[in-house]
């Protein structure tokens, strides 16, 4: 894992990238216990998910589930060795989850919350689980355990990512000012997120916990350029959807521009678009991992220990 500081260019670049994001509301679906023999030759739960980090958890407690199918973390990545590939969590292929023979397939609860039926069509059993928070998230990944018989195994891997993210608390809050970045669009993340959240049990202050403003998907907020005018960070993270220097590029050309943008890029601490491959989409268990960078780029005295 590449763990530069990374810092925005000057030369600006144009660029253009509408950002799409559709809420869906969560159902609350309690689904039937899975099939007491399993279909899997070595006796393991078939499992197909289009959550990643529930691929990741699963291979932290081997020989209890195997991962049949799953989505990509991300449109660059290529899919996992030897997983029928869904392709993308926001319109998974259906056609192959069906065909993957998946006992149970594991979803987002307020993603994926009105796919439930499809997601069923080859007789797997569907789990709908949080993902909006710290607390959620790991409650989840308990439940999977549960599910495929490794509920012990689970429970040790959430309390050594709890005790790793409770190490990577701040002595002292940092005003810390979180953003979700395309080019041509830049939502402010607050505590009604993973991250945000993540951010709050490390003592960051979290600039945009309070933000108001268009919402298109819960936590991530378009704020006016007012608004932003009152926030004076220290630390300003950039979640990058899409090509990490085509965001600095966009966030350097605005704060070329004058205004508010201006004095974020001045922040004390600095601008740092983060790692997708850490912070693109929620790291599940990883979050201690995630803990610890943002400790570091708060802390930069810390990062070489």
């Amino acid at each position: 894992m590449n763990h530069r500081q990374e810092r925005f260019p000057r030369a600006p670049l144009a660029l253009r990238l509408t950002l799409v994001a559709t809420l869906v509301l969560a159902v609350n679906v309690a689904p039937p216990a899975i099939a007491a023999e399993p279909s899997d030759a070595a006796g393991q739960v078939r499992v197909a998910t289009l959550l990643p980090y529930v691929a990741d958890a699963l291979a932290r407690v081997p020989g209890k589930a195997i991962v049949v199918a799953s989505v990509r973390r991300s449109s660059v990545d290529a899919p996992l060795e030897g997983v029928i590939d869904l392709g993308s969590p926001h319109s998974p292929s259906f056609e192959r989850l069906a065909e993957s023979g998946a006992q149970i397939v594991v979803a987002d609860e307020a993603m994926h919350a009105t796919m439930s039926e499809k997601l069923s069509r080859g007789g797997a059993q569907v789990l709908l689980v949080g993902s909006g928070s710290v607390d959620e998230t790991l409650a989840g990944l308990a439940e999977v355990g549960e599910r495929v018989g490794a509920s012990e195994e689970m429970a040790r891997a959430i309390a050594e990512a709890r005790a790793g993210i409770a190490a990577a608390a701040l002595g002292e809050p940092v005003a810390t000012l979180p953003f979700f970045g395309a080019p041509g669009s830049f939502l402010v993340i607050t505590e009604r997120t993973w991250l945000g959240d993540l951010l709050g049990k490390l003592n960051f202050q979290n600039l945009a916990r309070a933000s108001a403003g268009k919402e298109s998907f819960p936590g991530y907020v378009l704020v006016s350029d007012e608004v932003l005018a009152t926030m004076r960070p220290s630390l300003v993270l950039v979640v990058a959807h899409g090509d990490p220097q085509a965001i600095r590029s966009a966030f350097t050309r605005r704060a070329e521009a004058g205004g508010p943008w201006k004095s974020l890029v001045d922040a004390r601490l600095g601008v740092h678009v983060l790692d997708p491959q850490q912070f693109g989409a929620n790291p599940g268990l990883g979050m201690a991992q995630a803990a610890l960078r943002l400790r570091q780029l708060a802390l930069p005295e810390t990062a070489a220990r």
